[in-house]
């Protein structure tokens, strides 16, 4: 079977935010699948998406804005306009 990926992927289980509405919503998913190009996200329930928003994954320090290719139920494709962006959330503490 040929890939019709761009580029590689890896299964992941990472914790994740979906970010829209101007930053004032905000779902909170798990990141199945990460490239740089796109990943699999997934919820404990069927949920609908906005057709563009960012993806923030703070235990890696990224954010990225997506574009919704599929939704199957609770579990979502998603293509990424640039390449995922190291970025610090100002909530998270770093241990001196």
């Amino acid at each position: 079977m040929n890939e019709r990926r761009s580029s590689r992927r890896w299964n992941t289980f990472l914790n994740g935010r979906i970010v829209f509405n101007n930053r004032c919503s905000v779902l909170s998913c798990t990141v199945r699948d990460l490239s740089e190009t796109g990943a699999r996200i997934s919820f404990a329930d069927v949920s609908a998406l906005p057709e563009e928003f960012e993806l923030e994954i703070p235990n890696r320090g990224m954010r990225v804005y997506g574009r919704l290719m599929w939704s199957r139920g609770a579990t979502h494709g998603v293509m990424f306009f640039d390449k995922l962006r190291p970025w610090m959330d100002p909530l998270r503490t770093v241990a001196a």
